[in-house]
């Protein structure tokens, strides 16, 4: 099978919970996903919002191909704080983000976290 070059497979791992098996897709926000892959793995921390959680990744990027409403699963970069997020219910967010993935399996991993859980985003 022929993987796609537009859809790179990721996992998102939170030790001692579970994995998560996500994919990134070049076409939402190609530079964006670029600039992230570079960076992978990814070792950090969760901050917890009411519908998604965050990771702080210090990539400073404006936005491409910006949207406002986003499906639960979604895995967006949020420019104005310079995360990853991981979206666990549809929601409009309050500024822009640049849509960069989604969670293909195993949702539920992220509707029980706190804050400070470590996470990490790696190349499946």
């Amino acid at each position: 099978m022929v993987e796609s070059l537009s859809r790179i497979k990721i996992k998102i791992i939170i030790p001692e919970i579970g994995q998560a098996d996500c994919e990134f897709n070049r076409l939402t926000a190609p530079l964006t996903v670029g600039e992230i892959i570079k960076r992978l793995p990814i070792n950090g921390r969760t901050i917890i919002s009411k519908n998604f959680i965050q990771i702080l990744i210090g990539l400073k990027r404006g936005v491409e191909k910006p949207v406002t409403k986003v499906d639960e699963g979604s895995i967006v970069f949020w420019p104005q704080s310079s995360s990853i997020c991981i979206f666990t219910e549809n929601t409009t967010t309050y500024t822009p983000v640049n849509r960069i993935g989604k969670v293909l399996n195993n949702l539920e991993i992220f509707k029980n976290l706190k804050s400070g859980s470590r996470i990490i985003i790696d190349k499946a």
